[in-house]
């Protein structure tokens, strides 16, 4: 809603500087006004998500706005600010009308935590590094997530709000140097891995239990470690 309203306001406040600033001929300044809406509603709703796609479309409309100057310009840029507010809007009003399962397993939506103990303790001993070198539970903005094999070694990540890549956290293996590091295959790579963070299926099968449990919890136990290190070694299981 606050989309639509601020999108609304945006295309009012535009159409109102085209009426009222005259200008020799209309037609630019309506094509600059759709075609702005029609850009922000695309990028917003409709674009790839290429990294690189926002970096140059905002060079793009930066450089159509001053092309185009006066009020085609002004046209444009309301148009476009309208048009990403509306896309917005309709992303959610889309999401909103999805019914997401509760929990869901390597892609597998699931309804109960039953049915989600058992897909993901089955998927967790199928591991094999290989084909099969990742795991993934996820519980609304929570997530679980292994790679590696069984009798390979294992590094598990949890984090109760996957949104924030900073918070995630890393399965600890006491006992073990901080100094030394072992190769774990996980699927199409091979992470090179503190020895530290590498586990049997044990205590990987217990965070589990524990994540299906309180999977929204942000207050962990010692076993699990923050930082630097939960976030490289996560990147390596991608």
């Amino acid at each position: 809603m606050d989309s639509l309203i601020i999108g609304g306001v945006v295309l009012i406040a535009t159409i109102a500087v085209m009426v009222l600033v005259p200008t020799e001929q209309t037609w630019p300044k309506v094509i600059a006004l759709l075609a702005g809406i029609a850009v922000g509603v695309w990028l917003v709703r409709f674009a790839p998500p290429w990294r690189w796609l926002s970096p140059v479309v905002l060079v793009l409309f930066i450089g159509v706005w001053f092309a185009l100057g006066g009020v085609p310009g002004i046209a444009w840029f309301g148009g476009f600010i309208a048009g990403a507010n509306f896309g917005a809007a309709w992303t959610k009003a889309v999401k909103h009308r999805m019914v997401k399962a509760e929990w869901t397993v390597d892609d597998l939506e699931l309804n109960t935590v039953a049915e989600a103990r058992k897909a993901a303790n089955a998927a967790l001993k199928a591991l094999d590094g290989k084909a099969g070198g990742r795991l993934v539970v996820e519980h609304g903005a929570a997530r679980f997530e292994v790679a590696g094999g069984v009798g390979l070694g294992m590094v598990c990540h949890r984090n109760s709000d996957a949104s924030d890549e900073r918070s995630w956290a890393v399965l600890v293996r006491p006992g073990q140097p901080t100094d030394k590091a072992v190769e774990v295959p996980m699927g199409d790579v091979k992470g090179l891995i503190p020895s530290r963070l590498v586990n049997e299926l044990g205590p990987v099968e217990a965070a589990l239990a524990d994540f299906l449990k309180n999977p929204g919890s942000s207050s962990l136990g010692p076993e699990w470690e923050t930082g630097s290190d939960a976030e490289a070694t996560r990147l390596t299981t991608h």
